[in-house]
């Protein structure tokens, strides 16, 4: 008995291809308006291109800081290390172009990113009321921290050279009321929330240079801005 024969096949895709196309080029369409219409918020901006460059080992590296690629961040989200390396990135650039890299420096470490400045730059000798030469730069960096929802700790350090007279008793006082100088600044001028601001005064014992030198000492006399880290547990944006 002989078998049935096959059907021709009709030539060309099925009919129902044709609606199904035309229905994903209409959606497509319509998702490109949308997005056309969009606003983009510059905050998730970042935090998407940090994610990308977090998942692709891709950071900025530069000579002047420690490159983040090269920093172990554990407790970070790539939600946190984008606005890390756009802050730190931002920070820089003002440094650099105010020409301040010798008398302003930035770390990232493991717990959050040091800013350290030379006292100086904000203070005369044996003062606390900053130097409105100072105001700029401070800002500046404020107005970096306004974007990051961490905790900022002010830390107030002097050299061993005992103060006689004055305003101040000893460098306990004078390194806390400079470091509460900047916080005031933070509060009032920046609009830094208080409850984000902890001054703190380290007097003479946290050298960062011999106290023997002219040159040790200056280096010592100095504020330091640190910025933490929150923790991975937590709302990066709370």
């Amino acid at each position: 008995m002989a078998k049935d024969k096959c059907p021709e096949c009709v030539a060309g895709s099925p009919a129902w291809m044709t609606t199904f196309s035309d229905l994903m080029s209409l959606l497509l369409c319509f998702f490109v308006l949308i997005v056309s219409m969009s606003k983009v918020v510059e905050r998730d901006f970042w935090v998407a291109a940090g994610s990308l460059r977090g998942a692709f080992g891709v950071m900025t590296a530069n000579p002047t800081i420690i490159s983040l690629e090269n920093t172990p961040l554990p407790r970070l989200k790539n939600i946190q290390r984008a606005i890390v390396d756009k802050s730190v990135s931002n920070m820089q650039d003002f440094i650099e172009s105010k020409n301040l890299g010798e008398s302003v420096k930035v770390v990232v470490e493991d717990k959050g990113v040091a800013l350290t400045i030379s006292a100086p730059v904000m203070f005369e000798h044996s003062r606390a009321e900053m130097n409105p030469a100072s105001f700029p730069l401070l800002e500046e960096v404020f107005k970096i921290a306004r974007g990051w929802p961490n905790v900022i700790r002010v830390e107030g350090h002097t050299d061993n050279t005992r103060i006689v007279g004055g305003e101040y008793e000893s460098n306990w006082d004078l390194s806390f009321a400079r470091a509460l100088s900047v916080v005031q600044f933070a509060i009032n001028f920046s609009k830094i929330h208080p409850s984000r601001l902890a001054p703190v005064a380290y007097s003479e014992y946290k050298p960062v240079a011999d106290n023997g030198t002219p040159e040790g000492r200056a280096e010592n006399r100095r504020i330091e801005l640190f910025m933490e880290y929150k923790k991975e547990t937590e709302d990066p944006f709370k």
